[in-house]
């Protein structure tokens, strides 16, 4: 049986974790802004208003919820429903990525700082746990695959779906 390890929390982290942590949440806010737009443009809303009505206080799950429910309906072209598809894995995927990130709190077992753990953290009441370690790299690999998923996503609005 494993068992849990006590860890230190330190109030910052390591200087080299600052820039893909923001670029991970920067970019997942493009993302939102073009699901968004994505979905306004299906329904034809052309009204700024009604259009941030619709998508108002909207959760990041409900937006990608939202978008999912578009294609079965909306879409007809099979090439179109297959791409946007597949958007919806992969924002799913990076939205549990940047959840982690964003919601998530740092840390690690006594004398081994450089080995930065990540927990998560249930419904904001309580800190689970269990921990991953979570590298430099991996956060630059997950800003990168936020950042193609948005240049697709931008193509996906300048084509009109």
């Amino acid at each position: 049986m494993a068992t849990a390890f006590k860890a230190k929390h330190p109030r910052n982290i390591p200087a080299s974790y600052h820039k893909p942590v923001g670029q991970l949440v920067v970019r997942w806010n493009v993302t939102e802004l073009y699901l968004q737009s994505i979905i306004w443009h299906i329904w034809r809303i052309k009204d700024p208003k009604v259009a941030r009505l619709l998508t108002w206080d909207l959760n990041a799950v409900s937006k990608v919820e939202l978008f999912k429910l578009l294609v079965p309906r909306w879409i007809t072209d099979p090439h179109d429903q297959a791409e946007l598809k597949a958007i919806v894995r992969e924002a799913d995927g990076l939205r549990t990525k940047r959840n982690r990130v964003a919601h998530g709190l740092w840390g690690y077992r006594p004398g081994e700082r450089e080995k930065l753990r990540l927990f998560q953290i249930k419904r904001e009441t309580r800190v689970l746990p269990k921990a991953e370690l979570v590298s430099v790299s991996e956060l630059k690999k997950w800003a990168e695959e936020l950042d193609q998923l948005n240049v697709r996503l931008i193509e996906t609005v300048n084509n009109s779906v």
